[in-house]
């Protein structure tokens, strides 16, 4: 039976921005500012990973209005290189990337809410495993009641973002010093050629998340009239 386009262009956008603006963003920036200890050097990996996504983001843009089904990569895959590789790139998502990902995103949302409510241990993984099986009901409880909440979602996280840049600047909680040197690495970093590789990887990580869209095509709305618009 096919799928039910139910999914508009606002919806299939907060989705998108959903899954990029994730708890990644709040992950990754320390680790790479600690490792990279150059202003200069982070804001470059942020510029190239940024860039890797846009064209990424544009390909399956493409690919997606050309094949308007659902299953995003595992389409493509099908379609250019055999059902075979199709077949192992999915039992890949299945078995281990995408519950590592949501693993490491249960995780980190976690670790953040018992910072807040002062909790730890056990209660951390409690948090972790009721954040994904409640995420799950939502979406088994229907696609529209899903892209609601996630439209929703998606406005209190930009305008969180937002609001922790305008307290930055208002309350005056940063120092220029903590851009000099600039391009130099600072006493304590990881040698730069070891510093780049696990920053890319940090990067790409909190970047992630534009390829999932493309699994729902086929229930969005006329993608190929929503992409061929902006082309």
């Amino acid at each position: 039976m096919p799928l039910r386009r139910q999914l508009g262009l606002l919806a299939v956008t907060a989705l998108v921005v959903g899954e990029v603006i994730a708890i990644g963003i709040f992950l990754t920036p320390a680790g790479m500012a600690r490792s990279l200890g150059s202003p200069f050097w982070l804001l470059i990996v942020w510029l190239l990973m940024g860039f890797m996504a846009l064209s990424g983001a544009l390909c399956y843009g493409e690919l997606a209005a050309r094949a308007p089904e659902a299953g995003g990569g595992y389409i493509y895959l099908r379609e250019a290189y055999g059902p075979v590789v199709a077949f192992l790139y999915g039992w890949k998502c299945m078995l281990v990337m995408d519950p590592g990902i949501t693993a490491a995103l249960a995780v980190g949302l976690a670790s953040y809410v018992g910072y807040a409510v002062g909790v730890a241990g056990a209660s951390l993984k409690l948090i972790a495993i009721a954040t994904v099986l409640l995420l799950a009901a939502i979406n088994v409880a229907g696609l529209r009641f899903g892209s609601g909440l996630m439209q929703w979602l998606t406005a209190l996280k930009l305008g969180a973002l937002g609001l922790i840049a305008v307290l930055a600047l208002v309350m005056q909680a940063g120092q220029w010093s903590n851009f000099v040197p600039l391009v130099a690495q600072r006493a304590g970093s990881d040698p730069l050629p070891g510093a780049l590789a696990p920053a890319l990887v940090g990067a790409f990580f909190a970047f992630g998340g534009w390829w999932e869209i493309s699994k729902l095509a086929g229930e969005a709305r006329d993608p190929a009239r929503h992409w061929a618009s902006r082309s």
